[in-house]
């Protein structure tokens, strides 16, 4: 049995759902406001903390409004067997929220409570999963069910007959679907299927039809800009006047008005329900007492024995996530405090090139319009930014845009900044600016130096995604436009694409045809761009945007897959091969384990780990990777007091290095050969010395990839992952030069080389001073020991990591 199978959640939100049924037993908790549940037994409330249970077969439907959100959990008839659960047992009841204090009730919600939990949390624990279903049902069994209940069905083929047919309904809605059709479809006769219709949900099948279809109907009237026409005959009504017919039948008023019904109300609450998903699961969980009393997963450590041979002359190895340095914006390139981080990470790590957003945006002031909209250029600070980027030895990566404000088509702004998202109104305005900009570069540092710079438009994602007042056609001219002008100053300047998500780059409709269609027009990328965030789909993700912007919970699902990356490039990189692309080089402009700003794990030994593993495991799979961001301080949201808030960088605000800055500077050590590596360890080689890197990578737990978890306290901060036990490894190296070797270890830990767990060691303070400031820095970092060894050629290296622990050991003959 897999975990679907044991149980499954949802959660239901602003919206009305047609009759369904489960063949599980169902249980309804009210999470924020108040939800309507309709069974057979009656309408019933449900508050916050209101708990219905209902029988398995049971026709019920749901409707939650005014931003009430409500969980359902179904139980397989697996473990309901399991638990003694009889077909004749029913237990259809209502527990109000007055009553949770009550022994029986509470161990209800307590159950729930743990289920969830352990559905989340603990992911490889099956056993675990099922064994509190079952105790849950038992519970339900003993309190609150009746033996010897026939149901409302002579028979349980005609509720497996029913339940077919809603099925079949609620997936082909918008096909003309008939009762004859139907009838024939499952084999029934037209008068018996009408008769189970009547029977089973007191109506017709034509007029359940009709509520499956304005469900979805009404839907896409809140969330979908498309026309009355288009959803009307989208959703298999038809006519138009067919459709409002119903639906002022069902709703009281035509579609039209509905809809500017809806959106007035989402004005008038400052368009912030739903609310957050993170906050209505703690109504659940605050009943959930293991949780409470601390219970943690076992960890059970494991052992990993390696032996390899570094006689040998091993492979290249590539470094690609030493070339690329995000900042954010390029205003924010010219603030003192961030220039000193570029500097320092330039001189530590040796990266090679600078990548910034919103060259074009109204604060570098570069486009400038008279009074008649003649435009004129300013190229003051931008070229204070350019200057100071070439003086620390770095080439500009140049994003051409935003698009001005004074240009733009439409006055979208992008999260709390004067970014426009969107294409320009005058396309001759764009080329000029275009031509003006890079030509200024030219003749200010010389064709020689730009050609050495990658150029890009803004990301593709922004005609992708729904909100995002930019479609594809538009982006293809601008493109097309953008790498026509960039070729007529010269054909060597470098124009890459399309710089979007994940999802967006290997969907056929997204990435792949973005690039077929600029091959086909003459404009294929000098490069290919894409960004690296291990997000689920997000482009289908309605409330992406809502979550982004508020920052109050991650944006969107996570992946599951520790291997996200690799598996990404390598599709990646096929793709590109079946557009015609497989010479190109694969940029990944930005890199990260998530898009959240306020994600703590970013601070904390995770991102050592992560980086480590997703940088020795990646090293082949793309020619630059960029990791986003090299600092806290990023002029897209106010940047919030205390001095650890989850950001996106590698440096505080105020420049303390975090532990994944500490991971990066042990990577610059990783040699010019590959020896061997597997999961968990690699062994490299430069000249005279052997370079070992050990990492013990523990993933997010799927409560946290599923945003329902906000952290609110420091300390929970390691909370959010996967509880696992230490990771022994045992290399035996062979191969080796008799004689002596100094053998030098250095450790990332939640004990040296994190500021973040330095800082909870002096009390997590909210406010920190200069010299708080400098102890934290001069504190954090790796530990360092160092001993000799002698070996016959032999040697056994022993060593224990605690999850999120990285180490790295070097190997130098004595007598070289």
């Amino acid at each position: 049995m897999d975990r679907e199978a044991v149980v499954t959640f949802r959660v239901y939100h602003n919206e009305e759902t047609p009759i369904s049924m489960s063949p599980g037993l169902l249980l309804f908790f009210g999470l924020h406001g108040s939800s309507t549940l309709h069974t057979v037994q009656g309408r019933f409330a449900l508050p916050e903390n209101a708990v219905y249970i209902a029988s398995p077969l049971t026709l019920f439907r749901v409707c939650c409004r005014d931003g009430a959100a409500l969980l359902s959990m179904m139980i397989a008839p697996e473990i309901l067997r399991r638990a003694g659960w009889e077909e004749t047992t029913a237990a259809d009841c209502f527990l109000p929220a007055e009553k949770a204090s009550d022994a029986s009730h509470n161990a209800i919600r307590q159950g729930m409570a743990a289920l969830f939990r352990s559905l989340f949390r603990e992911e490889n624990r099956l056993s675990e999963t099922a064994a509190r279903a079952e105790t849950l049902v038992s519970n339900i069994c003993r309190d609150f069910a009746a033996a010897d209940v026939q149901h409302a069905s002579a028979s349980a083929e005609p509720m497996a007959r029913i339940e077919q047919i809603l099925r079949f309904v609620q997936t082909h809605w918008a096909e003309p679907i008939t009762l004859a059709q139907l009838a024939a479809e499952q084999f029934l006769s037209e008068s018996y299927l009408s008769r189970l219709f009547h029977k089973c949900l007191d109506m017709t099948f034509t007029d359940y039809l009709v509520s499956v279809r304005l469900e979805h109907a009404e839907a896409d009237l809140r969330k979908s800009g498309r026309s009355i026409t288009q959803i009307a005959y989208q959703n298999g009504f038809k006519s138009t006047n067919a459709f409002i017919e119903y639906f002022k039948r069902r709703y009281g008023v035509t579609p039209g008005k509905y809809r500017k019904t809806v959106q007035e109300k989402q004005q008038a609450a400052g368009q912030t329900s739903p609310g957050d998903l993170s906050d209505w699961m703690q109504v659940l969980l605050q009943y959930d007492e293991d949780a409470a009393a601390g219970e943690r997963t076992e960890r059970i450590a494991k052992t990993v024995s390696v032996s390899a041979d570094v006689s040998g002359e091993g492979r290249p190895m590539r470094h690609p996530w030493r070339r690329l340095m995000n900042i954010g914006y390029a205003r924010d390139g010219l603030i003192g405090t961030v220039q000193e981080q570029i500097k320092r990470a330039k001189r530590e790590i040796g990266f090679t090139d600078l990548r910034f957003h919103g060259i074009f945006d109204d604060d570098m002031h570069i486009y400038q319009q008279n009074e008649d909209g003649s435009p004129w250029y300013n190229f003051t600070y931008a070229d204070l930014l350019f200057d100071f980027i070439l003086s620390v030895g770095l080439h500009p990566y140049v994003e051409l845009g935003f698009v001005p404000s004074k240009m733009a088509k439409v006055q979208y702004r992008l999260f709390e900044r004067c970014s426009m998202a969107g294409t320009y109104a005058s396309r001759e305005k764009w080329e000029a600016l275009v031509q003006a900009a890079v030509a200024h570069w030219i003749e200010r540092y010389g064709l020689e130096e730009v050609l050495q710079w990658r150029f890009t438009i803004l990301s593709f994602n922004y005609s992708q995604l729904p909100e995002i007042p930019m479609d594809y056609a538009d982006y293809v001219e601008m493109y097309c436009t953008t790498w026509h002008i960039l070729k007529e100053l010269d054909p060597g300047l470098r124009l890459g694409g399309p710089g979007s998500f994940p999802s967006i780059s290997l969907a056929q409709d997204g990435g792949e045809r973005l690039l077929r269609d600029l091959t086909a027009c003459g404009c294929p990328p000098d490069f290919l761009s894409v960004q690296m965030y291990p997000h689920e789909n997000i482009e289908q993700d309605a409330e992406f945007l809502r979550f982004t912007a508020n920052q109050q919970s991650a944006p969107s699902v996570l992946s599951k897959d520790e291997d996200f990356a690799r598996h990404f490039l390598q599709s990646f990189r096929r793709l590109a091969a079946a557009c015609g692309l497989q010479d190109r080089e694969i940029v990944v402009e930005e890199w990260s384990s998530t898009l959240w700003q306020r994600d703590l794990s970013s601070d904390t030994c995770y991102k050592a780990a992560w980086l480590t593993k997703n940088a020795l495991e990646n090293s082949d799979g793309a020619d630059m990777l960029g990791y986003w961001l090299l600092t806290d301080f990023i002029d897209e949201w106010l940047v919030p007091g205390g001095v650890f808030h989850g950001g996106y960088g590698l440096f505080t605000a105020n420049g303390i290095p975090k532990a994944g800055y500490q991971a990066l500077r042990l990577l610059t050590r990783v040699g010019e050969r590959e020896i061997a590596r597997g999961k968990g360890w690699l062994i490299s080689k430069s000249r005279n010395e052997i370079r070992i890197f050990l990492y013990h990578y523990c993933h997010y737990d799927a409560l946290y990839r599923y945003r329902y978890q906000k952290l609110i306290d420091p300390n929970d901060a390691y909370k959010v992952f996967r509880q696992e036990g230490d990771l022994h490894l045992s290399l035996t190296l062979t191969g080796l030069h008799p004689g002596g070797y100094r053998q030098e270890r250095r450790r990332i830990s939640r004990k040296a080389g994190s500021a973040y767990d330095k800082w909870l060691e002096i009390g997590a303070p909210a406010k920190i001073g200069p010299d708080d400031l400098r102890y934290l820095s001069e504190t954090s970092q790796p530990s360092f020991t160092v001993c000799e060894s002698d070996t016959n050629g032999h040697l056994v290296l022993e060593a224990e990591l605690g999850p999120h622990e990285v180490e790295m050991i070097v190997l130098q003959r004595r007598d070289c």
